[in-house]
């Protein structure tokens, strides 16, 4: 009997990320290219493009997707919004099904980081997820289960209110504690354009001491760890856990717990305080969580 294996798809603003796997998860190629911007026919034709050499070398009997938005896991559409627009209201399995002749899953990117934590770290089954990019993401798993809510917004963290801005305008979580937000500020001190700075150079300045920047990213900072308590406190996970390119950063867990110290200190009442790590999966996270969770729809069908 041929080798059987699935393909994964990490669909981000920017970048498609690929995975040939094997059933235990184990990445067998992968890679990736630029996120088509137009429209759905221009992302099925680059994934052909792109990924039809795969499907000669190798035995693909399902395609797993971990995509941004709303994901309806049973009918395989997206609500919600996105930097994609055109992923939003087509039928991915109906698609795939019908053009490639295999089985699709989808679910929702934040959720697929989560799964893979579930997968392959295994330390808890109860856990928030905070996802730090160019938002922020969220996922609740309880009882090992992810937790979809009424609407599909479960665990839409990045959505929460967290202070007000100079105008007293609510300033939301992604608005402040997001990666995009540390370099929107940080330019805006230093008087450049967005596009003129990225996250490391941020880092570097405070680093070199710039004095300025470095109270950026104390404030940063300080909102995460709002966000954190918030998220404590309405959910009452076992484990928060911290993903995104950022949270590999050395000092990283560090300096949350340094501010939740000073909430705690204000708070005396707060009893429960925050146990935090950071993704285990990697980079790799969504990929490995979608084929999870394309595992485990299969295996009920």
């Amino acid at each position: 009997m041929k080798q059987q294996y699935y393909l994964a798809l990490d669909i981000g603003g920017s970048a498609v990320k690929y995975a040939v796997m094997n059933q235990q998860g184990v990445i067998i190629v992968k890679g990736d290219y630029p996120s088509p911007t137009t429209s759905i026919d221009d992302f099925w034709q680059q994934f052909d493009l792109n990924l039809s050499h795969l499907f000669q070398q190798y035995y693909i009997i399902g395609l797993a997707i971990s995509a941004p938005g709303s994901v309806d896991c049973d009918s395989s559409v997206i609500y919600g919004h996105s930097a994609l627009r055109y992923l939003h209201g087509p039928n991915f399995r109906e698609y795939v099904e019908h053009h490639y002749h295999i089985n699709c899953e989808i679910e929702n990117d934040a959720n697929c980081a989560a799964l893979a934590e579930l997968w392959q770290a295994k330390e808890v089954d109860d856990f928030c997820l905070l996802v730090i990019g160019s938002g922020v993401g969220g996922s609740m798993v309880i009882d090992g289960k992810v937790h979809h809510g009424q609407h599909l917004h479960g665990a839409e963290f990045g959505y929460m209110f967290v202070g007000v801005d100079d105008a007293g305008r609510p300033v939301t979580l992604s608005g402040c504690a997001a990666t995009r937000s540390l370099i929107q500020n940080s330019a805006k001190v230093l008087g450049l354009q967005e596009h003129e700075l990225n996250g490391k150079q941020v880092f570097e300045l405070a680093e070199s001491g710039n004095q300025r920047i470095q109270a950026v990213i104390d404030k940063w900072y300080q909102m995460l760890a709002y966000g954190i308590y918030n998220v404590q406190y309405i959910s009452d996970p076992n484990r928060i856990i911290l993903g995104g390119a950022i949270s590999s950063r050395t000092d990283f867990i560090a300096r949350i717990e340094q501010k939740l110290d000073q909430i705690f200190i204000e708070n005396p009442f707060s009893s429960v305080r925050p146990q935090l790590s950071v993704c285990q999966a990697g980079n790799d996270a969504n990929l490995i969580g979608a084929l999870y969770h394309y595992l485990q729809r299969q295996s009920t069908d």
